[in-house]
């Protein structure tokens, strides 16, 4: 602390040095808070978690940015949703809160990466923290529909089970998935292209394929479809689902070496 800026001559009231801080009032409170056995003080703005966080790291205090990290992970703060999503993000990286940029780098893949959605929140990124978070989501991307090919080439674990629907396979030589299947996965591939690295949480990406299933079992009353999706093992709705989180756990870019490799779905 005393590496800080000393005051000028006169400023040492009854003796002691009197040491000028950045921080405001409330994130100096909530950071004595953390120091002594007193109820922890944390702030509920996402603002103010990110100060407070920023001030552990500024004045080497490791084991209280862990226990704000737990108590922010604890009570779900941090979560925020579309345009203020993106805009937390570029504030993380100005403090270089490792962490918090790769968890809420994930929280964005929700939104698409637009100028509409960014909004004013544009304003706030640095160049490398925008060039990060773009190449994570389309890692992503990449990630999701390389795995969605597997599937339509008949090439994984899942395709073999749903081969030689009696009735209703797909005309296409190269594969022999039932037309609906190849043909909900083939519009998913089109979407993920177009929605500029949209990645769907992975109950909604298995609910999506659900729908599908069940317009194909009311339109064609098809038993060997509705006896696959329930017997396989795991079941098909939540194999998908582990190909959208592996997708979602993509290492964030650590262009600094600021990370420790953790995985950012489960920081928060």
């Amino acid at each position: 602390m005393f590496s800080l800026p000393q005051p000028t001559c006169g400023e040492f009231p009854d003796g002691l040095h009197l040491v000028h801080l950045y921080e405001n009032a409330d994130v100096l409170n909530s950071l004595v808070s953390m120091l002594y056995p007193v109820t922890p003080d944390i702030p509920d703005s996402n603002d103010g978690i990110l100060a407070l966080l920023a001030a552990t790291q500024k004045y080497d205090v490791v084991a209280v940015q862990s226990s704000i990290r737990a108590e922010v992970s604890r009570r779900k703060l941090l979560s925020p949703t579309g345009a203020e999503a993106f805009r937390v993000y570029a504030v993380a990286c100005s403090k270089r809160l490792f962490p918090e940029m790769a968890a809420m780098a994930c929280h964005t893949l929700g939104y698409p990466m637009t100028f509409e959605s960014l909004g004013e929140a544009l304003r706030s990124f640095e160049g490398w923290a925008l060039r990060d978070l773009t190449c994570f989501r389309l890692s992503c991307n990449i990630k999701l529909s390389s795995r969605i090919n597997l599937f339509l080439d008949c090439c994984d674990e899942y395709s073999k089970y749903w081969l030689g629907c009696p009735r209703y396979a797909c005309k296409s030589e190269k594969s022999r998935l039932p037309t609906w299947l190849e043909a909900h996965f083939t519009r998913t591939l089109e979407e993920l292209r177009k929605s500029t690295h949209i990645i769907p949480m992975p109950h909604m990406f298995s609910t999506n394929y659900l729908m599908s299933l069940q317009a194909h079992i009311n339109a064609k009353h098809c038993q060997f479809c509705a006896r696959v999706h329930a017997l396989g093992e795991p079941t098909f709705s939540i194999g998908i689902q582990e190909w959208v989180k592996l997708a979602r756990n993509v290492p964030f870019p650590d262009s600094f070496g600021w990370g420790e490799g953790k995985d950012p779905e489960n920081m928060f």
